[in-house]
This record gives structure tokens, sequence and C-alpha cells, in this order.
């Protein structure tokens, strides 16, 4: 679908992807996918980021005991850096709604290692640095250096 938007010039003005895992089985115990070929899928995906025109964002939500281990951070550094996204938001699971369900509060990060996880990211994928934080919702933005752009979407003067 972000093939046919591209191909069509009808992307949107800032594309905004979740992820939670940053290999196969991750990915696979994490987002029970539907489609047997859905790890292909998302890598295609990734691949066509960084030759996108438009804004860029990928977003992981942190889930304790299955994403934050400190060994998966050179796999999302070098997702990362391969699909160069314009910006990145590492967030922490938020044990809210639906989710309940089948995660426990327990699996919520503290911000604390939310900022760990973003700063070592960031030094492993030599291109990213940290923007901004928001300690209450335990979010933490880094921006693409190589493929720098304004962190505000710029407002366009009505033409009528």
């Amino acid at each position: 679908m972000i093939q046919r938007l591209q191909d069509e010039d009808a992307l949107p003005t800032q594309l905004y992807l979740s992820t939670n895992a940053a290999d196969y089985e991750s990915f696979v115990k994490i987002n029970k996918p539907k489609y047997d070929d859905s790890w292909e899928r998302w890598n295609r995906t990734l691949g066509m980021l960084k030759h996108l025109d438009t804004r860029t964002v990928l977003r992981i939500t942190l889930i304790r005991g299955y994403n934050d281990q400190i060994d998966m951070i050179p796999a999302f550094a070098k997702m990362f850096r391969e699909s160069s996204p314009h910006f990145i938001e590492i967030k922490s699971y938020m044990h809210i709604g639906r989710s309940t369900n089948r995660l426990e509060h327990s699996n919520m990060l503290e911000m604390e290692e939310v900022k760990r996880f973003s700063e070592q990211v960031a030094k492993q994928s030599q291109i990213f640095s940290a923007m901004d934080e928001s300690f209450v919702s335990r979010i933490s933005i880094l921006q693409n250096n190589e493929r720098f752009i304004d962190r505000w979407i710029p407002a366009y003067a009505n033409t009528n």
C-alpha cells in the first residue's frame, strides 16, 4: 500500500509505523502475525522508508520481558540505520485498554529504562541522537542526523 501511495503521489505528510521487534523470533512472538510472509512484508516496508518523499517515523513500544533486553539493542540499531527514518519514538508499553487482557502492569518500563534503551540505540546506530522526551508518557524521541528534517511540520497558508 505504501508503494501504491508513493506511485500515486498520495503519501501523507508524515508516515508513522509501529514495530515491536527487530528479529524474526520476537516479531512472531509479540505480533502473532496473520500472514506467513508478514516478516518479509515488514522488511520490504522498512527498505522503502529511506526513499519515500515524506517524513517518516518508526515507533517501538518496549514491553518488559518481550523486547526490552539489552541484547536486542544491536538488532534495533541495525534496523534503524538501514531503514533510516527521520525520527524514532521509543516508548514504554502502558497497561491500559484491551492490552490488560494479555499483559501485566509489570510489563511497563520506567522512564529511566526507556531513556537508557534509547541512548544505547542512538549510540549503536551511529546516526541518531536524542531529540526530546516525555517523562509522563515514558517516551524518548531520536532524530536522524544524516537525514535531518525539522521536528515541526510547517503550517501552510490558506491559498483561497
